[in-house]
């Protein structure tokens, strides 16, 4: 069957109408037909009833009844009396015949014969074939199919018809949606819509909503890229220039140093740009994750940086943690957390990567003692691009950001929170432990 919901109401519609009254034409010819017949036996009590016995033949005569007066009809009346003369027009029905309806077959033919008790103690039986009955208990019986035949296909037509006009709305729904505009969709309306389709399209709505605030967030993330961008890259084509008028090896050797600092921040922006735009992209494939282990990776990969700056970086592991996750985010995620704590550390400081377990939740902190940050502004830089006014250092304001990202895409939540035992800053991430 055809995929259109039109076509298929339209189709068991037309069925369950011509069903329906198929089985209403049969049900309703059934009653016709047995009250017609049930009207034809108060036609032979009221003719017995209103027969006069004595101008009845006697026995051996023609008798004269109904049919005399009404010869479609074929009624005979007659009185129950043992016959000398065998009359051709008399019907040879029993003489024992008790008061009431009977179904006899005399000779070939079956009456319907009812017999009634006079006064004078004689009985009168009034009879009619039963086959001439069934003609016209037939004939009436027919004659009521007919509206019924009649309004079938009008039935069947008209549901078509308000099916197909119910499902007008809908059809002009699709218009509105093939006339959105693709950047910038709007929601669709929903005050003419079917009671039973409002709730898909509220849907859709929701699903619009969410597609305007990814695009207007992409809109926002290119904008503010291109302006990251544009400052180092400007940067290295002055610092390029200037190596033209190097007077010596060792002025150009100078120069050298700043571009070569200029490339490598361009490096890690544009790295950070690309794992941020791929973590929004969507969810990668998820596998059983050693935390542990991953863990012991990053201390070993940050290591360097943590010498280079006097700052003791060490790993707390409470208890040994597996997540079900996809490991390159949950490496971006601590490595981005590792990164911003080991910035921000001051000389000789330290920072500790802590891994434990809260009833159901697996716990991932990184804990340093640095400056930490307003309570007001928490929330704040983990968006793209924000950094708190007055901060020292350089960094573009994305690495806090892509670890939200990758945290909400793995089912998890990075948080932001002062130490309890001093200052500083506790990075965490905390995500369901699968049972």
């Amino acid at each position: 069957m055809s995929n259109s919901l039109q076509q298929r109401l339209s189709i068991w519609l037309s069925i369950v109408i011509v069903a329906t009254g198929f089985l209403a034409a049969a049900v309703s010819f059934w009653f016709a037909y047995d009250e017609a017949q049930e009207f034809q036996d108060d036609s032979l009590r009221q003719i017995a009833t209103l027969a006069d016995t004595d101008r009845l033949p006697s026995d051996g005569q023609r008798s004269v009844g109904a049919m005399d007066e009404d010869p479609d009809a074929r009624i005979v009346v007659q009185r129950l009396a043992p016959s000398r003369a065998l009359d051709p027009a008399r019907i040879a029905l029993p003489v024992d015949l008790s008061a009431g309806f009977h179904t006899l077959d005399v000779g070939r033919t079956q009456w319907r014969v009812y017999v009634r008790a006079v006064k004078s103690g004689e009985r009168i039986a009034v009879a009619q074939a039963t086959q001439i009955r069934s003609e016209a208990a037939r004939a009436s019986a027919l004659r009521t199919l007919l509206p019924l035949l009649v309004l079938i296909p009008l039935l069947s037509f008209f549901s078509r018809y308000l099916v197909r006009a119910s499902l007008a709305p809908v059809r002009a729904l699709a218009h509105v949606a093939d006339a959105q505009s693709e950047d910038r969709p709007a929601a669709l309306p929903v005050a003419q819509v079917p009671e039973e389709v409002a709730p898909f399209v509220q849907s859709i709505n929701r699903l619009l909503e969410r597609i305007n605030r990814m695009l207007e967030q992409q809109r926002r993330f290119i904008a503010d890229a291109a302006h990251e961008l544009r400052s180092p890259l400007t940067a290295l084509s002055v610092q390029a220039q200037n190596l033209r008028h190097a007077g010596s090896l060792e002025a150009l050797r100078e120069r050298v140093i700043p571009l070569q600092a200029g490339i490598e921040r361009a490096r890690h922006l544009t790295e950070q740009l690309l794992n941020l735009a791929r973590t929004q992209a969507g969810p990668a494939t998820e596998a059983d994750v050693d935390v542990s282990a991953m863990a012991r990776e990053l201390i070993a990969e940050y290591l360097p940086l943590a010498e280079a700056r006097g700052i003791d970086l060490g790993l707390d592991e409470v208890a040994p943690l597996f997540l079900s996750a996809s490991a390159e985010a949950l490496r971006l995620i601590l490595g981005n957390g590792l990164e911003n704590a080991l910035k921000y550390a001051p000389q000789g400081g330290e920072v500790t990567l802590r891994l434990l377990s809260d009833h159901d939740n697996a716990v991932i902190e990184v804990v340093d003692n640095g400056p930490g940050i307003p309570v007001s502004e928490r929330e704040r830089v983990l968006e793209a691009f924000y950094r708190i006014p007055g901060t020292a250092g350089e960094g573009s304001g994305l690495g806090l950001a892509i670890a939200r990202e990758a945290a909400i895409r793995l089912g998890g939540a990075v948080s932001l929170h002062e130490r309890p035992d001093g200052t500083g800053l506790i990075f965490r991430y905390r995500q369901r432990l699968e049972r």
